[in-house]
């Protein structure tokens, strides 16, 4: 007697509120599968797919590349007398030559100190820094200022003592989510 009762409960209760769970169970299946796919559409590897890859300006017409970027193997640095990394590319140019803005940004800082001499730094989109080391102490920018594309931000100098052997040079550095890249990643050196 008591099984037959509890069946036609069952019964009953599904046929008063049977089509609302399986409408809700629908809807969350649907939900899973947008959501599952949406995910897999934008993002690979933490990198929207279908963002266009970032392309940097050159930061000056006419250079050397002096130092490279080098992370793995520590590189002598004459001026200094010691073995370091070296987390950023070196170009030297006559001086005063003019520095350029990599990428659109903001000005988020320009200050000077006895390693790096004077510095520009740039806050653009997607994570990234550029960092504009051993510039003329007259910049063209301050902090605060919105930057475009090839403007240009100030000249070369000798103001950076932690590298005097290059002379006349800009030390250039990228930080992605704030730590320290390979320009050559984003630096296209043939679009001057």
């Amino acid at each position: 007697m008591k099984e037959k009762l509890n069946k036609q409960g069952v019964l009953s209760f599904l046929k008063k509120y049977g089509y609302i769970i399986a409408l809700a169970t629908i809807m969350l299946v649907l939900s899973i599968i947008l959501i599952v796919s949406a995910n897999n559409d934008e993002v690979v590897d933490n990198k929207p797919v279908n963002a266009d890859p970032i392309s940097f300006y050159s930061p000056l017409l006419t250079y050397t590349i002096a130092k490279d970027y080098n992370d793995t193997n520590l590189v002598y640095n004459t001026t200094l007398k010691q073995w370091e990394a070296h987390k950023g590319i070196c170009f030297t140019a006559p001086e005063n030559s003019e520095v350029f803005a990599c990428l659109d940004g903001v000005v988020e800082d320009v200050y000077s100190n006895h390693l790096s001499g004077t510095v520009v730094v740039i806050n653009h989109s997607n994570n990234l820094k550029t960092y504009y080391s051993s510039l003329n102490e007259n910049v063209a920018v301050k902090k605060g200022d919105t930057v475009t594309k090839g403007d240009v931000i100030g000249r070369v100098g000798v103001t950076g003592n932690s590298e005097l052997e290059l002379g006349n040079h800009l030390h250039f550095e990228v930080t992605e989510n704030n730590v320290k890249v390979d320009p050559s990643i984003y630096l296209n050196l043939e679009n001057k």
